[in-house]
């Protein structure tokens, strides 16, 4: 009898008091859906961290990153780059292994001893990367021919190329990146 009447007493307590439960695991759902988005996509970061690695082979020049008196600069420049993947030949793809190109937008900065990032030479856009050996690299140049971007992207993928990068962390580790080896 004494187990029916603390039963009873547990649900009386819950009816009268139990409302601040109902919050409180709706917050915890919330938070618990929260982390499942936020998982990172490995793939993904495969292929931005092969795009990175590809682009920051290249010289400041190819890159259009320029000293501040204007010119390209062929010697001494370290290039950082951040990366991030809009599609891939095969558009299927699903493992690193499997994918011939990336197509991705970039954001890169040369590292000159006593620069801040602020004063940094950078450039950004999209790029084609083809996964041979080495990887081959083609971003678009400079100009006022839109057209040398998108006769470079696939067509059902030029409305991503005009996007910036989405994932702020990629910025956020290139600038801290920099400003480590511009120590």
């Amino acid at each position: 009898m004494s187990s029916i009447n603390a039963s009873m007493c547990l649900v009386l307590f819950l009816r009268r008091h139990g409302w601040w439960l109902l919050p409180e695991l709706v917050a915890v759902a919330i938070l618990a859906a929260g982390l499942l988005t936020v998982q990172p996509n490995r793939f993904q970061d495969q292929l931005a961290a092969r795009a990175q690695t590809a682009l920051e082979q290249l010289s400041p020049a190819e890159l259009e990153l320029y000293a501040p008196s204007g010119h390209a600069v062929d010697h001494g420049g370290k290039v950082l780059c951040a990366a991030e993947s809009f599609g891939t030949e095969p558009p299927t793809a699903k493992r690193i292994e499997d994918v011939q190109v990336i197509y991705a937008v970039y954001f890169c900065a040369m590292v000159k001893p006593g620069t801040p990032w602020d004063y940094a030479s950078r450039s950004s856009g999209p790029a084609v990367i083809a996964l041979t050996d080495p990887p081959a690299v083609q971003t678009a140049k400079s100009g006022v021919d839109p057209g040398r971007v998108w006769a470079m992207i696939p067509d059902d993928l030029e409305q991503k190329a005009a996007a910036s990068l989405h994932e702020w962390g990629r910025l956020a580790g290139l600038r801290t990146r920099y400003e480590q080896a511009v120590v």
